[in-house]
């Protein structure tokens, strides 16, 4: 008894991790469609139809790259130590990662500050990570302020 009521919480957080899976790869796209839209607003440029369909055929494409993924996932529930969907989550992270890349792309597009927020990033943990007296850890801290 006590070992089906925990194979069935392990499906039961397996198939919600699914989920949100799903949920986050849908909701990356639509976002990278939304800057998308924005940018061709704020440039002037006309949106095409064919150009929002392929976004559904987008959509579909890393949805069936993530289900692989929990193919995958279910061969490894033969391990004892398999115990959540990794490559179901690893397949989003790619995905969301490309969408990512996409939405800075559509922000430099627009000249939008936030285009700069990756490299800013950069920049300051690469002064953190080569500071080594308190002069440059003050500078630091007055860039983060600002």
């Amino acid at each position: 008894m006590n070992l089906h009521l925990n194979i069935t919480q392990d499906i039961g957080h397996g198939i919600m991790i699914i989920f949100l899976c799903f949920m986050l790869v849908l909701f990356a796209v639509v976002f990278d469609l939304y800057t998308g839209v924005r940018a061709a607003k704020k440039l002037k440029e006309k949106i095409q139809s064919h150009i929002l369909r392929r976004t559904i055929l987008k959509i579909i494409d890393y949805l069936t790259v993530v289900f692989f993924g929990v193919l995958i996932d279910v061969l490894g529930l033969c391990f004892p130590w398999y115990a959540i969907p990794y490559c179901c989550i690893v397949t989003t992270l790619g995905v969301i990662l490309i969408e990512g890349k996409s939405v800075i792309e559509n922000h430099t597009k627009i000249k939008s500050p936030a285009a700069r927020v990756p490299e800013t990033i950069g920049d300051i943990a690469e002064k953190i990570i080569k500071c080594d007296n308190i002069k440059d850890a003050m500078e630091i801290a007055e860039k983060l302020k600002n």
